[in-house]
């Protein structure tokens, strides 16, 4: 009599086991496919700035010269559909790992008030899980949250001695701050965590600007952005990873050389694959 106790036990335990036998992690996506869209979001001051009516550009100012143009940032989306293959190991972007973002174009023109202060970027990624075929569920995961990017900018003044820009000459570069968005929006799919990572790869290069120009631009000491000439037009374009592990800081500027080698061979192994 006593027996049956431990019988019940043993049937439970091997009951147990069996379930246990049946759970399997799920496989990791190894490539997608992506578009993605920017619009600007929010900006100030609002009085003076023209939004365009696709909501790409921000346009300011009175021109300063006969014929001139007013000075404006521009987002520019990349060609859809994408091809982005997922970074396994490692908590910085890896080459072949990088794939296309938006470009982000600031034409900085001679002007007199009003000057764009802030603005908001809003992107929208959306990704649809292609390989391998046992980890595509329905075709997902689709768009996800909308990524926001904070951006500081300072008109600065064009007078001799007043370029807080060390390298700058008269007329002086003008400030770009960005301030959030770049790294570890997570995303679940399938049982298993990614995370997106958006960071620029060329033109404009980003870096930790002085404290007199974070200042200048409302930013605290050590911010990150860059500068750029009066009368030109400079394009920072911004790349993008889905990874399996955290990233655990901004690539530094020394990096974003190679990771313009990643775009690259990303793009040629997409062609590869295609063919």
């Amino acid at each position: 009599m006593k027996s049956r106790p431990a019988l019940k036990k043993l049937s439970v335990l091997l009951v147990g086991l069996a379930s246990a036998a049946t759970v399997q992690a799920a496989t990791v996506v190894t490539e997608w496919t992506y578009s993605l869209t920017g619009v600007w979001q929010s900006f100030a001051p609002t009085a003076g700035i023209t939004l365009s009516g696709d909501e790409k550009t921000l346009s300011w100012g009175a021109p300063a010269t006969t014929g001139g143009n007013q000075s404006s940032l521009m987002i520019t989306d990349p060609a859809a559909p994408g091809n982005v293959v997922t970074q396994i190991t490692g908590d910085s972007p890896q080459l072949g790992t990088t794939a296309t973002g938006i470009t982000l174009t600031h034409n900085n023109n001679p002007i007199f008030a009003p000057s764009l202060t802030s603005a908001v970027l809003r992107a929208t990624l959306n990704l649809t899980a292609a390989q391998p075929a046992e980890a595509v569920v329905g075709g997902g995961p689709g768009p996800l949250p909308p990524l926001l990017y904070d951006i500081l900018f300072t008109e600065t003044p064009n007078t001799a001695g007043t370029c807080v820009i060390g390298s700058s000459p008269t007329p002086c570069n003008d400030i770009f701050v960005q301030q959030t968005g770049f790294l570890n929006q997570p995303l679940t799919y399938n049982g298993n965590d990614y995370f997106i990572n958006i960071f620029p790869t060329s033109g404009g290069v980003l870096s930790t600007l002085s404290d007199a120009a974070c200042a200048a631009a409302g930013a605290a000491d050590g911010c990150l952005g860059f500068s750029t000439p009066e009368g030109q037009s400079t394009a920072l374009q911004f790349g993008f990873t889905i990874s399996t592990e955290r990233f655990s800081q901004v690539p530094e500027p020394g990096i974003l050389a190679l990771l313009g080698i990643g775009l690259a061979a990303g793009a040629l192994t997409g062609r590869r694959r295609r063919a």
